[in-house]
């Protein structure tokens, strides 16, 4: 198959300000096999991010789309559901965070172009830039990422910035996606991509696995990390209800003292480490977290949280580590994607005979199953 022709003059983009210029657009939309797309957004001192653009590119035009006076998204997000069409994002994360803040939902099915660049021979998280240069044999400018994307108007360098991202990102697919078809590892960034729409589409209520991110929680006695578990709750909430990051209300260290030493009064909130303005708003509330934590029976206490792998384990680790290494170089594909540090844990700490959802999958058969048969091997 002959390669299209690069584009390399980025056009002038559509703008789009009206419920109705976006519910055409989405028209037009509906008809195409794939999509590009990208999101700029401000989260410079908030907890959500604060949506600026959407930039959105098919095989006629490049569009910027304006959150900020866009009402109903209906469309849109129907489009953005769409099994027909496919959403192509680069490192897209983020932009699923920005899209369920603006539509309450995930785009799919997406394709995630550095994803797919990892896995076919390109090394792990290539930036943007890498990838047109790789793939397009061309240089662009990166210029405007941490500019303001909440102003108006965007200045000509803010618009062109954001045309460029999704107009290469448009030729970049096909190229990637024949790479892949030769490879054939299309159903490896299929795995790959669909493992983040079930992740980015959890629902954000449940915040009882919060502590499991608290720093050395597993440090704690028991009913500590009880105490652990309904603070850093709080936390989760009250960071949401401000709109602020989480060390904005308490870091780590502070929900950590709080429960070790269990504080009983304002004095010792303060010695903790929480904010004296936290202090003075919520004070009250988190000496009664306290203490009514404190007064759970043991039943309701969580599961403890996982220590650290033993010195013996933690060497098997680095045994099994140089398995994933050397198939990693013979997929010509990052050992990290292969199976990460994480994978590897969950494996050691895995019931005898069976591999961690993480190892399964297309993983399954690259390395998985070797690597449980080698470590059944050694711990004979």
């Amino acid at each position: 198959m002959t390669e299209p022709r690069v584009q390399t003059e980025v056009p002038v983009p559509e703008w789009i300000a009206t419920d109705q210029q976006l519910n055409d657009a989405c028209i037009r939309w509906s008809s195409a096999d794939f999509l590009a797309v990208d999101t700029e957004f401000v989260r410079t001192s908030t907890f959500y991010p604060k949506p600026g653009l959407i930039q959105v590119a098919d095989k006629h035009a490049c569009v910027l789309i304006d959150p900020l006076a866009i009402n109903d998204w209906s469309k849109f997000k129907a489009l953005m559901q769409s099994p027909d069409v496919v959403k192509v994002f680069h490192s897209c994360a983020e932009d699923l965070e920005v899209c369920k803040r603006i539509f309450d939902a995930v785009p799919s099915p997406l394709f995630d172009t550095q994803i797919a660049m990892a896995l076919s021979g390109y090394g792990g998280s290539v930036g943007f830039q890498r990838a047109v240069s790789e793939l397009l044999d061309l240089d662009i400018p990166k210029e405007a990422t941490r500019t303001d994307w909440l102003q108006r108007p965007l200045t000509p360098v803010q618009m062109e910035y954001a045309t460029a991202d999704v107009f290469y990102l448009f030729q970049i697919y096909p190229r990637l996606k024949q790479k892949l078809e030769s490879l054939r590892r299309e159903a490896w960034v299929e795995e790959e991509c669909e493992r983040l729409v079930v992740a980015a589409s959890q629902p954000d209520t449940d915040f009882s696995g919060a502590f499991q991110r608290v720093k050395s929680g597993w440090k704690l006695r028991p009913q500590e990390q009880s105490i652990l578990q309904q603070l850093a709750v709080w936390r989760e909430e009250e960071a949401r209800a401000r709109d602020v990051p989480r060390n904005k209300v308490a870091d780590d260290p502070a929900l950590w003292n709080l429960s070790r030493f269990k504080a009983r009064n304002r004095d010792q909130l303060f010695k903790a480490g929480l904010r004296a303005n936290i202090i003075k708003e919520c004070g009250k509330q988190v000496l009664q977290i306290i203490q009514q934590a404190q007064a759970n029976d043991s039943d309701e206490w969580p599961e403890l949280l996982q220590r650290p792998l033993s010195v013996d384990d933690g060497n098997l680790m680095k045994l099994l580590k140089k398995g994933v290494i050397k198939k990693a170089e013979s997929l010509n594909i990052p050992p990290e994607v292969l199976a990460n540090k994480k994978a590897l844990e969950a494996l050691m700490r895995a019931p005898d005979n069976e591999l961690p959802p993480i190892l399964l999958g297309w993983r399954k058969s690259e390395i998985g199953d070797a690597l449980l048969a080698h470590l059944k091997e050694i711990r004979q």
